[in-house]
């Protein structure tokens, strides 16, 4: 296959997938009257996709003369991320939301941002707070608690 077909196919794989996450957010609902239900934010997503998909399907083909591959760091770093998100998802249940974000987000910003240790540390006790603080305290939203109970 040349690579505007691969290319038109992708655009199509888009428009398609756009379009099942709309017509799927929409059985969910959009509106009620409490406001905003549960399919809002995914249809408006879902529809940003198709059209997206639907602008580079009407646009004329780009394929690259000669493409770059990214550098082998960045199948790494891309590692990193998941392994950042899988401990945030398996481990607030286990350990509690402080515990596995004082994990998790080290692992992230060093692998995506590549912060020095320093920042790294700032950043993650101050943003752990913010969130403990507006969340937790201010809007009174239960955060996962770990076995020693924060």
């Amino acid at each position: 296959m040349n690579p505007p077909v691969v290319e038109r196919l992708l655009n199509l794989f888009w428009i398609l997938l756009g379009s099942g996450g709309a017509w799927h957010s929409w059985t969910l609902g959009l509106r009620g009257p409490s406001g905003p239900e549960s399919g809002l934010f995914p249809f408006i997503a879902s529809c940003a996709m198709a059209c997206l998909g639907l602008a580079l399907m009407s646009s004329r083909s780009s394929a690259a003369r000669s493409p770059q591959w990214p550098d082998a760091g960045s199948g790494l770093r891309a590692a990193g991320v998941a392994l950042g998100i899988a401990l945030m998802a398996f481990g607030m249940d286990r350990i509690g939301f402080i515990a596995a974000a004082a994990i998790a987000m080290p692992v992230l910003l060093r692998t995506i941002d590549r912060a020095s240790w320093l920042e790294t540390v700032l950043l993650t006790v101050g943003s752990i707070a913010a969130i403990v603080l507006i969340f937790g305290r201010l809007l009174g939203m239960p955060l996962p608690r770990g076995p020693w109970g924060w």
